[in-house]
């Protein structure tokens, strides 16, 4: 949801919030509810749904791999809400939250609105409305939970921990059983929390005891982080009422808390799935509306955009260019323009029918922003050409014009392939770029360096789309091209005392089999991803290359942990010191595997 949408203004004085996964939430059904508390139901009360319900889109249909749009909504929502409220004057605004969803969607949606008045409503079975959670309500006296199995004391190990909250009805053996199957002898523990009175569906009875709950939750999580410190992840299983669940999530904070896996149960295969993962670091893509300041850098570097643009359009106009120009069948892209103002909503980049417009999204000029910071004025300019042409080759090749933020699509295989045409003529393009404009340059460093050179530029302008730095994570798709352009970078450094012309860009396919994965949250569809540093050298991790018709495998675990903990922190070194070491560890590979670097 972006803030615009927000129907709020500078009398309000509360929002309610409509949560409609399962099912609609009516609007003058909750406002009862509010009057019935002998609240203001009407008066500078907002309302808005997120997730308008939806029955062919159900969240509860999809694999779980396909729930990281949910959680993603919830973020954007909770972004674009505080930035509206900053440009109203507004302090957090109190939120009447009534919902209708998985639990865990509800856990999550509570914990990205934290530190507002919030109040959470619970819907009995004859549709009636009423507050089962309270942010400014004391907790009971009494414990709401019996406890089991939290340890006492400091515990080594590494591993994860089993947390299993039960209280409309006994989940533990079911839940168990789905975390042994998968972890096995990798827990360290099993925490289970139930009612004083037994799980029941009575079990849990007004607001009192929900702010009790949620206080020993915290307890819980707080303990098992300095507890258990080898801990790599709680695995949170629960049955409970919805506003229960809503109460609880604002025990989780990630940033003191060990990640908690979020678990939800698939009524029809009877398991508990993993669906989402909540931990320090998560920082998603620009998802709401740019500031004032942001807004102008991004109309800054717009203006370098443009100008580098018809600079390529007046390159390629040119006779001498023709063969370039047909091979990427880019005469569309001569008429071309750039929109006159940065995209605040998403938008295909490059819509190449009719005249041919270019729109940039304020993220993606920020991002370029960074780039620029990074490397020298003409690096950048070169950056932003093979990007453009990167992009209008992929019309020649069947429309690919929606590389985002969020990914390029789901044929993850395909794409790549499509990539590497795309890198390949790009990058052929920028050497005859240089060649051109810059003939002396080139031949004092040698085509093939002048080709390292651009390759390693190409590199570069790939981070432009990573939402978050250092990159702890990359899905398989985007890590596989990563590699490929690296291993293309230091073959040619390997090849530089060849002389002559650099030679062709040849499909090379890279692979790390062994990675851990989890799904991806930055995806709204299927994606997986592997984190990039903590990589274990003691796993049994295989690096794969197909390369003129040889296959190359590799088994040294530590040189995959290695080269995915420089590629994280690239940035945190000078340019230049990031491609030597790289180089470094391709090295090493080369020297273990010559056939690699051996030229035509």
């Amino acid at each position: 949801m972006r803030n615009t949408e927000l129907p709020i203004n500078p009398r309000t004085q509360a929002l309610i919030l409509r949560y409609e996964h399962d099912r609609p939430v009516i609007d003058d059904a909750v406002r009862q509810a509010l009057l019935r508390e002998g609240k203001e139901g009407y008066r500078d009360v907002a309302s808005t749904v997120l997730h308008p319900h939806d029955p062919e889109q159900s969240v509860r249909a999809l694999r779980r791999e396909d729930w990281a749009g949910a959680f993603l909504e919830n973020e954007r929502f909770a972004n674009a809400l505080v930035q509206k409220e900053k440009e109203l004057g507004l302090d957090h605004l109190p939120i009447y939250l009534f919902g209708c969803s998985p639990l865990v969607l509800m856990l999550h949606l509570v914990s990205c609105l934290p530190r507002r008045p919030l109040r959470v409503y619970q819907q009995a079975p004859d549709g009636v409305w009423s507050l089962g959670y309270s942010r400014t309500q004391l907790p009971t006296s009494e414990d709401f939970f019996v406890v089991e199995g939290l340890p006492a004391a400091k515990q080594g190990g590494r591993g994860h921990v089993a947390l299993i909250v039960e209280v409309t009805r006994s989940i533990r053996d079911n839940a168990l059983a789905e975390f042994q199957k998968r972890h096995g002898s990798e827990l360290l523990a099993t925490v289970c929390l139930r009612p004083v009175r037994g799980p029941s569906p009575d079990a849990f009875r007004d607001p009192a005891e929900a702010s009790r709950a949620a206080e020993q939750l915290r307890g819980v999580l707080d303990a098992l982080h300095q507890r258990l410190e080898g801990t790599q992840s709680v695995l949170l299983a629960m049955d409970c009422p919805i506003s229960l669940a809503g109460a609880l999530g604002t025990a989780v904070n990630v940033e003191t808390q060990h990640p908690l896996w979020l678990h939800h149960f698939d009524a029809d295969r009877k398991q508990y799935l993993p669906v989402h993962e909540m931990k320090a670091g998560r920082a998603a893509p620009l998802a709401t509306e740019p500031t004032r300041e942001q807004f102008a850098e991004a109309t800054r570097v717009l203006g370098d955009l443009r100008r580098v643009h018809q600079d390529l359009v007046n390159w390629l106009s040119e006779p001498a260019q023709k063969g370039l120009l047909d091979a990427i069948d880019g005469k569309a892209f001569l008429g071309s323009s750039i929109e006159d103002s940065p995209a605040t909503t998403p938008a295909p980049l490059y819509r190449h029918i009719g005249k041919g417009k270019w729109s940039f999204e304020v993220g993606m000029l920020l991002g370029l922003k960074k780039l620029r910071d990074r490397v020298d004025a003409e690096s950048w300019r070169e950056c932003v050409r093979l990007f453009m042409v990167h992009e209008v080759f992929h019309v020649h090749q069947g429309g690919l014009t929606s590389y985002t933020f969020s990914g390029s699509g789901r044929t993850g295989f395909v794409l790549e392939a499509a990539d590497f045409d795309a890198d390949a003529i790009a990058i052929e393009a920028a050497l005859a770029w240089r060649k051109a404009k810059q003939p002396g340059t080139v031949q004092d460093a040698g085509e093939i360096q002048t080709m390292e050179a651009i390759v390693w530029n190409a590199v570069e302008s790939l981070r432009v789309f990573e939402p978050e730095r250092p990159i702890r994570a990359l899905s398989e798709r985007r890590l596989r091209r990563y590699l490929i352009w690296l291993f293309q970078a230091c073959r040619l450094h390997a090849l530089a005392r060849e002389t002559g012309a650099a030679p062709p860009l040849e499909r090379v396919t890279v692979e790390i089999a062994g990675l851990q994965t989890s799904p991806d949250p930055f995806e709204t569809y299927s994606q997986q991803r592997v984190n990039l540093s903590g990589v274990d050298p003691r796993d049994e991790l295989i690096t794969g290359i197909y390369f003129q018709r040889k296959l190359v495998r590799d088994r040294d675990g530590r040189w995959v942990a290695r080269m995915l903990e420089a590629l994280s922190r690239w940035e945190e070194l000078p340019r230049e010191d990031a491609q030597e070491g790289m180089r470094r560890i391709f090295e090493e590979l080369f020297n273990r595997h010559r056939e690699l670097i051996q030229p035509r």
